[in-house]
């Protein structure tokens, strides 16, 4: 004997309802205006700027003297000295070690000394040797800085390797 579907059989077939909406566009009323609100605006400035032309000819005659840029200064760590070398100049200033630690005040009074002769020079190379400790290399970069020189850039000892092979 058969029997007449059940009454969850019936329900199923029914269509879905419609999804609410009037939550997700309240949200969307909010958080706008609420984005819109926070939104930082850009504001531009113009500036006119007149600068001058060259002369190009006739009656005054300008000397320009043009300025030399700064000569790079340069600061080798060793593990047993400091070497200071200045482009151009033969010379090497060179500071060993004070009984097992290397000599911060000598480093200080030199570098002192190359800013009150080198007044434009704002950047000292380093050239750290990799047995050097990290807490040399700090200390040796706030002695410059403490002295004037706030650029500060870092390079690494090159080797060159040539292989000499028969012809």
């Amino acid at each position: 004997m058969a029997y007449a579907p059940s009454k969850s059989r019936k329900i199923s077939r029914k269509e879905p309802k419609e999804p609410n909406l009037i939550p997700i566009m309240n949200l969307f009323i909010v958080v706008i205006p609420m984005l819109m609100t926070m939104m930082v605006s850009v504001h531009l400035a113009m500036l006119e700027i007149t600068l001058p032309t060259p002369s190009g000819g006739g009656g005054s005659e300008e000397i320009e003297q043009k300025e030399e840029p700064p000569k790079e200064i340069m600061l080798a760590l060793f593990p047993d000295k400091f070497e200071i070398s200045i482009e151009g100049s033969e010379d090497v200033i060179k500071i060993p070690i004070l009984e097992n630690t290397h000599n911060y005040m000598e480093l200080h009074n030199k570098m002192g000394e190359l800013k009150l002769v080198h007044e434009r020079q704002q950047t000292v190379k380093i050239i750290p040797d990799p047995n050097v400790k990290f807490d040399t290399l700090l200390r040796s970069v706030d002695i410059c800085k403490g002295n004037g020189f706030p650029n500060i850039t870092y390079s690494t000892i090159q080797k060159k390797y040539y292989r000499v092979g028969k012809k």
